[in-house]
């Protein structure tokens, strides 16, 4: 795997970053909360919540970004899951964003060729992908590349962190209900800043002159 992510790695650091973008998808349940809170002595300590259950609902976002800036989100409701008789992101949803929204927004950073990467999740398929783009009068997007299997965690700024923080800043607007969850969740994500996004791509060796081997867990036996 390492050999993998360091050859993505090297064609990333070629490419200016304004022009590749991570697309991954992620959710928010109805039952999420901050896991800690500051209260006075005697106080009861907790969150509040409007769903305590397991079976809590859950909104799903597509989401995108390059080097520089996230691109608007796409939400799925579960109301929107339950007319389409589905049970979490289908690639015709997927496909739906991209028509949508998505190849609206891609376009809007102007500067051809684009890089696509994303991981290799069932409803990501090369060539759909950037035929949808294309249809939708996307040309820039030139290429899709699949990130090596389980690679994510390491080489997606998504993955890494941006996520993690875009999940955390929801939480604190718990609790969380059906009225105002999809707003929160835009908004959080709109408000991710280029100097985050930056860091997380650095985090991931994917600038130029990195190490590309820098995170490597097992280096003395790996021999890079």
């Amino acid at each position: 795997m390492c050999e993998e992510i360091a050859d993505m790695r090297r064609k990333i650091q070629r490419v200016n970053k304004k022009k590749i973008i991570f697309m991954d998808e992620v959710a928010v349940k109805l039952n999420e909360g901050q896991n800690y809170t500051l209260v006075l002595p005697g106080e009861v300590e907790y969150v509040t919540v409007t769903d305590t259950t397991s079976y809590s609902k859950r909104y799903d976002m597509i989401a995108l970004c390059n080097g520089e800036r996230v691109l608007p989100p796409v939400i799925y409701t579960p109301k929107d899951r339950l007319g389409l008789n589905v049970k979490g992101i289908t690639k015709k949803m997927l496909e739906q964003a991209v028509d949508s929204i998505l190849a609206q927004a891609v376009a809007g950073i102007d500067d051809y060729p684009l890089f696509l990467v994303i991981d290799k999740a069932c409803i990501h398929q090369q060539d759909l992908l950037v035929q949808v783009f294309h249809d939708r009068g996307c040309q820039d997007v030139k290429q899709v590349l699949f990130m090596p299997t389980q690679a994510a965690k390491r080489m997606s700024p998504l993955d890494n962190a941006l996520f993690h923080t875009w999940k955390n800043n929801v939480r604190k607007h718990a609790p969380l209900t059906e009225d105002n969850v999809v707003n929160i969740m835009s908004d959080e994500w709109n408000k991710i800043k280029s100097t985050q996004i930056r860091s997380q791509y650095r985090k991931c060796r994917l600038m130029r002159y990195q190490n590309v081997y820098d995170d490597c867990p097992a280096p003395h036996s790996h021999h890079h």
